[in-house]
């Protein structure tokens, strides 16, 4: 305790020499005036921290859902480069364009897997955009939806 310096926590001035007090806590504050000003001052201070957390916890969360969402994207991407391939392996006379039957299955298997990788880009970009602030007003403007839809549908 003797070796640090006496000094008010609010204003750095040099702590008043001690009254007659028996026992109790050290001073900290030159003044009762400053030790409200610190604890108005401190309430200031941590409240956008905490705000701030929460906001980079929700951001986490949301890049948890995206990268989710991109590694099912990947997964399904993937089978159908496999079914691809293994068709290239087959005999001429195996592949689909000798089969009876459907042709455009490929196709038909690309369209979801490109609606799933737009769907996945939007919910990164909103993620990038509402960690660095932006409003869901100024998100849902460029969405040209209403700013609640946007919300709803990118909160995670």
């Amino acid at each position: 305790m003797g070796s640090r310096t006496e000094q008010c926590l609010n204003c750095e001035a040099p702590l008043p020499p001690p009254a007659d007090r028996r026992g109790g806590w050290p001073r900290k504050y030159c003044s009762d005036a400053c030790r409200w000003a610190f604890g108005r001052t401190r309430a200031r201070r941590w409240r956008p921290l905490t705000q701030r957390h929460q906001r980079q916890d929700d951001t986490r969360k949301q890049r948890r859902h995206i990268r989710d969402q991109a590694e099912r994207l990947a997964q399904a991407a993937g089978k159908l480069a496999l079914d691809l391939h293994a068709e290239d392996l087959a005999p001429p006379t195996q592949q689909t364009g000798w089969k009876p039957g459907p042709i455009a299955g490929y196709t038909a298997a690309a369209l979801p897997l490109l609606a799933q990788a737009r769907a996945v880009l939007a919910a990164a970009a909103v993620a990038a955009d509402r960690a660095t602030g932006a409003t869901w007003d100024e998100i849902a403007a460029v969405l040209d939806v209403s700013p609640d839809t946007a919300a709803r549908r990118y909160q995670a």
